[in-house]
């Protein structure tokens, strides 16, 4: 067995704390400097859930395979295994009016990746990427900011309590979350390609499939969990914010630093999936206000048989 395959767990223990402990530390830093917890939600929250795509494609500028398989799968995964396993535990009521500005975004930034895609993501369009991630952001704290139900929405996600962590522990939480999710992410890198390597296979397969996969745990836990606890708007705006960090920030970060080519495969079959995965749940949000036991079964359905086809023509990976 090659002893770098370990890389693999280990990196996504790391990556999943590594995430934890910088959300954290940075939003009772936050919070001590009296910061809104609307605009943690809207930010820190949204960035942190992201993090572990962000730091992968920083160390995989070797492999941009894996970067583009990473944000294209994670987004497949995102909303079809992490809603779909949600929405399993507990039918999700989602009102369409309250998210609607960021249900577009979502739409716009999948559909804006295939346009794109079609030249590689080059540090002209991955500039564009961040700009539109900022332009974003700033539409949503324009609109939003006015509204006390939509403040008090992001300000959910917050969980304000009485003691924050003093600012020196807050600084080492998010200094240690910095390191765990470096390290974490090289060695689950190196041990996906090891791993690819091994089984004979693309790096963009191992970036679809695993690394989409271990770097979406954490809006996984936080679905499941919302879904448990039934805070529905959650788990349905955490899987949405995720899909519009990945296509803008992290593909952005990505092409700022390599050059990422977009295979024939990715651009007519991998990014076409993943904009139809995302138009089932705007669908489902737009017209059912969630998503139901029958909507359930047809995301995690789309995910498996999605899955199934990967694994019978291995050419849709190369």
């Amino acid at each position: 067995m090659d002893w770098v395959l370990l890389g693999i767990p280990a990196g996504i223990v790391m990556l999943y704390f590594g995430s934890d402990w910088l959300v954290k530390g940075a939003k009772d830093l936050a919070l001590h400097y009296k910061v809104s917890p609307f605009i943690i939600g809207l930010t820190i929250l949204a960035f942190g859930s992201s993090a572990p795509e962000v730091i992968t494609s920083v160390v995989s500028t070797d492999t941009p395979d894996i970067i583009i398989g990473n944000v294209v799968g994670s987004n497949i995964a995102n909303v079809g295994l992490a809603l779909g396993l949600a929405a399993m535990i507990s039918p999700i009521v989602c009102r369409f009016a309250p998210i609607r500005i960021e249900m577009c975004a979502m739409m716009a930034s999948v559909v804006m990746m295939l346009i794109l895609g079609f030249g590689g993501f080059a540090r002209i369009e991955s500039v564009f990427l961040v700009i539109c991630l900022l332009v974003f952001l700033y539409v949503v704290w324009r609109v939003k900011s006015k509204n006390k139900d939509t403040q008090e929405s992001y300000a959910s996600e917050v969980k304000t309590e009485k003691k924050t962590y003093s600012i020196p522990v807050c600084i080492a939480a998010i200094i240690a979350g910095l390191v765990l999710l470096y390290f974490g992410a090289r060695f689950f890198v190196d041990g996906s390609v090891s791993l690819a390597h091994m089984l004979g296979v693309s790096e963009l397969l191992i970036g679809l499939i695993v690394v989409a996969i271990g770097t979406s745990l954490p809006e996984l836990c936080i679905s499941v969990l919302a879904s448990f606890k039934g805070e529905n708007d959650m788990a349905v705006a955490n899987i949405v914010g995720s899909t519009i960090f990945n296509c803008f920030f992290v593909l952005g970060v990505g092409g700022l630093l390599v050059d990422i080519p977009v295979s024939d495969a990715t651009l007519y079959f991998h990014i076409p999936v993943m904009i139809a995965i995302s138009l089932l749940l705007f669908l489902m949000v737009r017209f059912n206000n969630g998503i139901g036991r029958k909507s359930d079964a047809v995301l995690i359905l789309s995910y498996i048989v999605y899955l199934i086809v990967l694994v019978m023509y291995p050419e849709l990976s190369m």
